[in-house]
C-alpha cells in the first residue's frame, strides 16, 4: 500500500507475502513496517511486549512499552476519536468477547481513510484451537461481515483479504486449491490442506 497522503497507510509487501506464504525474517519485516509508518499516526491493539516501534500501544497487562492499560471489551476506550491512520490488531481479534463493540471503537478511534490490519488464525490452524483463550475461530469473510454488522456497508471499504499458509511441503496443495479458489479451499479442503492465518485490511470510511 503506498502513501498516498496523510490518510492512507502503507503495509510491508513483498512476493512472499502477496503470495500466501509466510515471511522468513519477521523482525527485518517489523522494522520496515515501523520505517513506513513512521510519519504515521499509529494504534497497536492488544500489543503485549513487543509493540509496534512509534506506536501508541494498548494492552490489558502493564507490559513494557504499554502506553494505555486498558480492558478492550470496556467501551470506549480512553482514547481520542478519528486519531489513528493506520492501527493494526495482531492476533488478539480472538480473544476479545464483544466483538461488534470492538469494531466500533476502531471506527471511533480512526481516521477516515485509515487502514486497519488484523491478523488471526484461520478456522482450520491448530493455532486456532490450541489455545484455551481463543473465543473465536473465523474465515475469510468474517471480519469484513463483522464490520457490516456492527457499522453498516458505508462504513469501511475491504482493502485486502488473504491466507497465510506456514510454507511447508505439505502446505503447498492447500495454497495452490486456494489461489485457484477461495471459496472451493474453505468449503472442501481446508480441513484437509490447513492455513496458518488471516489478514485483512480494512479501510474506515467516514
Amino acid at each position: 500500500m503506498p502513501m498516498t497522503n496523510s490518510h492512507m497507510t502503507p503495509s510491508p509487501r513483498d512476493s512472499k507475502t502477496d503470495a500466501g506464504l509466510p515471511l522468513a525474517n519477521w523482525p527485518e519485516t517489523e522494522s520496515r513496517l515501523a520505517a513506513e509508518l513512521k510519519d504515521v499516526r499509529t494504534l497497536d491493539i492488544g500489543c503485549g511486549p513487543h509493540k509496534l516501534k512509534g506506536a501508541v500501544g494498548i494492552d490489558l497487562r502493564p507490559l513494557p512499552g504499554v502506553d494505555l492499560v486498558q480492558d478492550l471489551d470496556r467501551h470506549p476506550w480512553a482514547l481520542p476519536a478519528n486519531q489513528y491512520e493506520f492501527i493494526r490488531c495482531q492476533h488478539v481479534i480472538e480473544h476479545l468477547s464483544d466483538l461488534f463493540g470492538l469494531a466500533r471503537e476502531i471506527h471511533r478511534v480512526g481516521r477516515s481513510g485509515g487502514v486497519v490490519e488484523f491478523r488471526t488464525p484461520h478456522y482450520s490452524s491448530y493455532a486456532s484451537w490450541g489455545d484455551p483463550t481463543h473465543r473465536w475461530h473465523f474465515s475469510l469473510g468474517s471480519i469484513p461481515q463483522l464490520f457490516e454488522m456492527a457499522l453498516g456497508t458505508e462504513s469501511y471499504k475491504v482493502r485486502k483479504i488473504e491466507l497465510r499458509f506456514t510454507g511447508s511441503a505439505l502446505d503447498f496443495f492447500g495454497w495452490a486449491i486456494y489461489r485457484m479458489s477461495k471459496k472451493t479451499y474453505e468449503k472442501h479442503f481446508a480441513w484437509i490442506f490447513p492455513a496458518n492465518e488471516i489478514v485483512c485490511e480494512i479501510e474506515i470510511v467516514k
